[in-house]
């Protein structure tokens, strides 16, 4: 299905496809909530994915989000990025740069449930990243969206994409997730998320759990792990990790 270095490449985009206020970091799945009008949201991480003996870590991590009313979030994100296969010197370079436009069309207070689209287009930054073979050439166009219910103390929310690929297999996204809150400052978070090629004859399936801890009125920190449940046929399975800290003005 993948060759490692861009199955590596694609566990990393995935975990920062998501950005939002409530969810999203630290997980894959996202959510329709916005940062809300003229606020900012910036998000510092830290990914890491390791692929048989094979690693990849995005960082700096840069993802900046801003509201534009009640309803709208924009977004624009890039990585540094560093690669470190079997038998080969670590290589590191620009990662993708992405920009995304969320729209939240149903709200759950007056529909009973919230419900977004989040189309998002990502592109190459740098032709040196390219040549040096640390990303792979070619735009990726998302539509995803996204629905959501309270229910009592649990946020829960489902997300299904598909993926335009410039060069490669178009796939779908899907996965769905639950926030937890165990105190108004303290929140875990945990998912089922996966990624199949476009007539679901390759997929991979991912299960993630992470954490969200609001030590500042305008600062939390953020955290998840998660592990393959179903892989790629004839690939090894593999872990994913996201560190970092979200800043909200």
């Amino acid at each position: 299905m993948y060759s490692s270095r861009t199955f590596l490449i694609i566990l990393l985009s995935s975990l920062t496809l998501t950005p939002s206020l409530n969810a999203g970091p630290p997980l894959i799945t996202d959510d329709p909530d916005t940062p809300g009008p003229n606020q900012w949201e910036i998000n510092l991480a830290a990914t890491m994915g390791k692929f048989d003996s094979d690693w990849a870590w995005e960082f700096p991590l840069l993802d900046i989000n801003y509201g534009v009313g009640e309803r709208i979030q924009l977004k624009f994100e890039v990585p540094w990025l560093w690669l470190d296969e079997e038998g080969q010197e670590v290589k590191d370079g620009l990662g993708n740069s992405e920009f995304g436009v969320k729209w939240r069309f149903l709200d759950e207070e007056s529909s009973g449930i919230s419900m977004s689209t989040y189309p998002q287009f990502s592109f190459n930054s740098l032709r040196s990243s390219i040549d040096h073979d640390i990303v792979d050439d070619g735009s990726e166009f998302v539509l995803p969206f996204q629905i959501a219910r309270t229910f009592g103390n649990a946020f829960v929310y489902v997300e299904v994409g598909y993926a335009w690929l410039e060069h490669g297999t178009d796939e779908w996204g899907y996965g769905i997730a639950v926030e937890y809150e165990i105190s108004e400052a303290f929140k875990l978070l945990g998912e089922i998320h996966g990624v199949a090629e476009q007539e679901f004859q390759e997929d991979e399936l991912l299960f993630n759990l992470g954490f969200k801890w609001h030590f500042h009125e305008n600062a939390a920190l953020m955290g998840s792990a998660g592990k393959s449940l179903r892989e790629p046929q004839g690939e090894e399975d593999f872990i994913v990790s996201y560190l970092g800290l979200q800043f909200t003005f």
